[in-house]
C-alpha cells in the first residue's frame, strides 16, 4: 500500500517534545531509516512498532505516553 509523504501525527508530536529522532529510534530499537519513514507516513507502522515507539517517547519524556497521542487510530483501537 503506497502512503503519501506528509507529517504525521507522530512528526508533530516529536517536533512539539524537541525529541531527536536518532535517539527515539535508538530507544524504540528500529532503524533511523524505518522511523524516518513512519515519521513521514511513507510506510505503516505494525502494532508492536507503534507500542515500541509508544513506550521509547515515554521513557524519553519520562511520562505516560498513549499510542493515540503518535498515531491516528481506527476506530476501537484506542
Amino acid at each position: 500500500m503506497s502512503h503519501a509523504i506528509g507529517v504525521t501525527r507522530l512528526e508533530r508530536f516529536i517536533r512539539s517534545h524537541d525529541i531527536r529522532p536518532a535517539h527515539l529510534a535508538d530507544f524504540a530499537g528500529i532503524s533511523r531509516q524505518h522511523l524516518f519513514r513512519v515519521r513521514f507516513g511513507a510506510a505503516e507502522p505494525t502494532r508492536p512498532i507503534m507500542l515500541w515507539i509508544t513506550d521509547a517517547c515515554g521513557r524519553l519524556l519520562k511520562r505516560s505516553v498513549r499510542v493515540s497521542e503518535l498515531f491516528d487510530l481506527g476506530d476501537g483501537e484506542r
